[in-house]
């Protein structure tokens, strides 16, 4: 391709944007010969998307029943801009000559639009695209992903102030056979129902096996519940379910007639935060389970125990503080606040499909040490937090686009099986320019510096 572009997002390298941020840049083309076009516009825009296959069985007019795969799949488009910075859409041909031009975007995203997730049967994907409209041959398409996050600050709902706890027992037909049927006894609390990534669930854990079974490992997981919906048969909505590790944790063992207390913690890892929406066609909630690990000859299976657990982007007041359960809980001051977080690449390895974009969320440094993100800082990134007062925006330049003929609109960069009700863009300012010839363009950083994920495409 004898096209380049760089995507530049103002103040922002990692391109990671609260909802209801304002988001702006600059696109660079450089074409290396002339082209032959009819325009370029530039789209902003963000959509859900599920896709998965399915075996069913299907039953024929002769009677018989054959087997067959079915997909599965549906869109929702969130938002979408799109604007001509060059030339005319659908206007006549024109020379692109060969050199460099920089056009910049904005828009705001909206304020409701839902946090940046990539997964194995979906994705929730919020991207900025240009578009070379050529005449006769095929278009030149470049994009470049950012990350949005939708906050949710766990402050706003008491009951995430609340520990979590409960103590269960569990029978095993092994001891049954020697005449004991003492049981093993699981107690499990901790300081809250609802964390940040970055922040330690500390638990207290108190296993009283008086059983014959010898309790192998007791471990702790925190699980990333994923559904995925689709709707595209048009008969009844279609739910898949999937389940991942996201942190781990090993305890220790625990013998036949003993009694063993573990006051551990368990890391949160940079992951997306809980889905708000019931509507959303991509959820993400969380377990947290404690797990007393049996031998499978002695039966009745492991002892396990699951809670539910809020995934937020905004820590519980205090919380910096948090010693563990049973401890005194500091009062909310400033002082026990984490500080800014930085924002780190999702821990997951899934992906969807080809998109191998990797959204960053925010960490929070619990640890006491102050989070950076490449060599820039934490400073430098918009901060999760609400600010007592915002300043105003700048007065976006007037611009005035060129008439575009209704029959000669372009194929939107996203996929096309939107729903009718698709909510309408936001508002889009942008303008397109030539370099002059005295412009000196901007040095290319050195082959081992951190990029964040953005440059050439």
């Amino acid at each position: 391709m004898s096209s380049k572009v760089n995507f530049v997002f103002d103040s922002n390298p990692l391109g990671v944007y609260q909802a209801g941020q304002l988001i702006s840049g600059t696109a660079e083309l450089v074409t290396e010969r002339p082209k032959t076009i009819r325009s370029i516009f530039i789209t902003i825009n963000g959509y859900g998307e599920t896709r998965w296959q399915e075996s069913e069985e299907r039953v024929g007019e002769d009677g018989k029943t054959t087997k067959s795969l079915v997909t599965h799949t549906t869109t929702e488009v969130y938002y979408s801009t799109d604007q001509p910075v060059y030339g005319q859409a659908g206007g006549s041909q024109l020379e692109l000559p060969t050199g460099k031009y920089v056009f910049p975007f904005r828009t705001t995203i909206p304020p409701n639009a839902p946090t940046s997730f990539n997964g194995a049967h979906g994705q929730i994907k919020h991207e900025v695209t240009l578009t070379i409209d050529r005449a006769v041959r095929y278009n030149n398409t470049f994009k470049q992903c950012f990350t949005v996050i939708l906050p949710l600050d766990l402050n706003k709902r008491l009951e995430y102030k609340e520990p979590l706890q409960r103590l269960e027992s569990k029978s095993f037909w092994w001891g049954s056979i020697f005449g004991a049927h003492k049981p093993m006894i699981m107690d499990v609390s901790t300081s809250y129902s609802a964390y940040v990534p970055g922040q330690k669930i500390h638990f207290h854990l108190v296993l009283d096996n008086q059983s014959d079974v010898q309790c192998m490992d007791v471990k702790v997981r925190l699980l990333k519940n994923v559904s995925y919906r689709a709707n595209s048969s048009g008969t009844k909505e279609q739910l898949k379910i999937t389940e991942s590790r996201v942190a781990d944790k090993h305890c220790g063992e625990v013998l036949k007639h003993n009694k063993a207390q573990f006051d551990e913690f368990l890391m949160v890892p940079p992951t997306t935060p809980s889905t708000q929406s019931e509507k959303d066609p991509i959820r993400v909630s969380y377990t947290l389970r404690f797990i007393a690990k049996t031998f499978k000859l002695h039966g009745g299976g492991d002892l396990v125990m699951d809670f539910p657990l809020t995934i937020g982007t905004v820590p519980l007041l205090g919380s910096a503080d948090d010693k563990g359960p049973g401890a005194e809980k500091a009062q909310p001051s400033g002082a026990s606040h984490p500080g800014a977080p930085n924002f780190q690449e999702d821990v997951s390895e899934e992906q969807f499909e080809a998109n191998a974009f990797k959204p960053r969320y925010p960490v929070y440094p619990f640890d006491g040490k102050p989070g950076t993100n490449g060599s820039n800082g934490a400073a430098n990134f918009p901060s999760l937090y609400p600010k007592a007062e915002e300043p105003h925006p700048a007065t976006p330049v007037k611009f005035t686009p060129n008439p575009v003929s209704p029959a000669s609109q372009k194929s939107p960069p996203y996929p096309t099986n939107v729903p009718a009700a698709a909510p309408p863009g936001g508002n889009f300012e942008v303008l397109g320019f030539s370099i002059p010839p005295d412009y000196k363009p901007t040095p290319s950083a050195p082959a081992a510096s951190s990029t964040g994920g953005i440059g050439w495409k």
